[in-house]
């Protein structure tokens, strides 16, 4: 045993086998960064017990207290290892937050009746835990092992670990996975959900009532099929495609030489949002979400006889209420919501060409892509990173600019995801390129992202002009629009009158100064926090 650690005496097996049985419980549920922040957040309880109170009450407001401490963790790590074994799915997940909200009494019976083993089983593991730690508090209250000396060396560990813990809980995104504020947490949102669809389900019917009012017509120039790929914190100044000197989109530039007609690339395009949520409410909106009479996009392609789908591997609920359930099929493939989801967007490829093989005749499908979206390194396959440790101009311009080292490694992660998110736009562009009639397919960013191209910062940005710079491309099997319109700025939270451009719409809110592909646009410069030169 190594000289720093203490001699451990047969008393202190109970607190080893205590640890070890919350440290199965949590590897059950959790994986990968999220497990070892679990760990550093449950060690205060376990470590208060290596030194125990000369006192009996003393010991017995200790095991009490550890005990209910220890058993939220186990709990915790269990019903999450119920939710992976059975769905797949985050407790947060939009998912299992639904199936709470809109459960009843008679609906949870039928639950149990249908998973009776594996809820059996868990609850097994679960029962067989909570004994397990209360025979180990009891046998350590019963002989309480001797306090461990804190030589220097000993007192300079405990001490690192205690400062990895106090920082464990001083950082939010560690502390908002305790169970003992996750969990009342994720009530509060099944309770706000609940609320939530009381007026939302309102709300998405009025939407649909107001569309048919505006009476949306279908003109010659309407699709058959349009494909509209949105995508999360990709910036365009990373695309090989737009000059990036990196090549982080070999295939769609494979598909732009051969594409005919041809893939067309605009080189100004600007979201006027540093977050998704935002974002989307002003691209559906025509920019103006907050008007009590603002129409939806979505809304109006149903209204002149779209057949809508909603593929999304953007676990988000507010997206999925607000946006995606006014389609009338919705797809939602990824139930691990936030930022450590780690569900490739490959996986929107198959649910692609099961909507593009539907026969209705008018579809609009809209698929929505994590891309980007921080952690860097979740956003691609393991190991498939073909910048790390590069020596290339990239880094070299990083390291003239003074960027830290750990910023030069986000900049090649953050690389890595656009290299693999080339892989499944090409994918969504191929599938359309395949497909029959007319068809047209269109992609963009909800925003940009700041990887050390103007300061030192990775992530959302809204006061850089990297936090707004996105990528936005345009096919069309039967072109409609100039190629010089690719030259103009264009603004993302005017795009919806674009889209409906596309779509074939004739309706009386269409505003063609708005619409980049209408001879009459006129640009006009929206209000950043922050200033742009919007021609670059």
């Amino acid at each position: 045993m190594p000289r720093f650690l203490p001699a451990l005496s047969p008393r202190h097996w109970p607190l080893l086998v205590l640890l070890a049985v919350l440290c199965t419980a949590q590897a059950a549920g959790h994986d990968g960064r999220r497990l070892l922040q679990m760990l550093v957040l449950l060690l205060p309880g376990w470590l208060w017990l290596a030194w125990p109170l000369a006192s009996r009450g003393g010991r017995t407001l200790q095991a009490v207290l550890a005990g209910l401490l220890g058993l939220a963790f186990l709990l915790d790590g269990i019903v999450r290892a119920f939710l992976l074994d059975q769905y797949q799915a985050q407790p947060g997940s939009a998912m299992v937050l639904g199936a709470v909200a809109n459960t009843s009494p008679d609906e949870t019976a039928e639950f149990v009746a249908m998973y009776w083993r594996a809820v059996l089983g868990w609850s097994l593991a679960g029962v067989l835990g909570a004994g397990t730690l209360a025979a180990c508090l009891w046998q350590w209250w019963r002989k309480p092992p001797r306090r461990l000396p804190l030589r220097w060396k000993q007192a300079v560990a405990l001490g690192l670990i205690l400062a990895l813990v106090l920082a464990a809980y001083a950082s939010k995104p560690w502390r908002r996975h305790h169970p003992l504020l996750f969990w009342p947490g994720w009530l509060q949102q099944v309770a706000q959900l609940q609320q939530q669809w009381a007026t939302l389900d309102g709300e998405r019917q009025a939407l649909l009532l107001q569309a048919e009012r505006l009476q949306p017509e279908l003109t010659a120039a309407a699709p058959d099929t349009l494909v509209l790929v949105i995508t999360d914190s990709v910036n365009r100044d990373h695309f090989g495609l737009y000059g990036y000197p990196r090549a982080t989109t070999p295939q769609l530039q494979a598909v732009q030489q051969r594409a005919r007609p041809a893939l067309q690339v605009f080189r100004h395009a600007w979201s006027v949002d540093a977050s998704t949520v935002p974002a989307l409410r002003n691209l559906f909106q025509f920019g103006s979400p907050d008007q009590p009479d603002a129409p939806h996009l979505l809304a109006l392609a149903r209204a002149a006889g779209y057949r809508v789908w909603w593929i999304g591997n953007h676990a988000d609920l507010a997206i999925e209420q607000e946006h995606a359930r006014l389609a009338q099929q919705v797809r939602m493939v990824n139930q691990s919501p936030g930022r450590s989801g780690g569900q490739p967007d490959g996986v929107v490829l198959p649910e692609l060409a099961a909507a593009l093989a539907d026969p209705a005749p008018r579809k609009l499908v809209v698929i929505h892509l994590l891309g980007a979206h921080p952690h860097y390194r979740l956003r691609y396959p393991a190991g498939d990173n073909p910048f790390s440790g590069a020596a290339d101009a990239v880094m070299a311009s990083m390291q003239a600019a003074g960027r830290p080292g750990w910023l030069r490694g986000l900049r090649n992660d953050y690389d890595a995801a656009i290299h693999y998110h080339d892989r499944v736009l090409a994918g969504t562009l191929e599938h359309v390129l395949q497909a029959s009639g007319k068809r047209v397919w269109l992609y963009l960013s909800d925003h940009g992202q700041e990887v050390g191209q103007e300061s030192n910062h990775a992530g959302h940005s809204p006061m850089t002009a990297s936090g707004y710079r996105i990528p936005l491309l345009l096919w069309q099997s039967h072109p409609g629009t100039q190629p010089a319109a690719t030259g103009e700025p264009v603004r993302a939270d005017w795009l919806g009158y674009s889209i409906t451009a596309l779509l074939g719409l004739a309706w009386s809110g269409a505003r063609p100064e708005r619409d980049v592909l209408s001879p009459g646009y006129r640009w006009q410069a929206p209000t950043l926090p922050v200033a742009v030169d919007f021609r670059r």
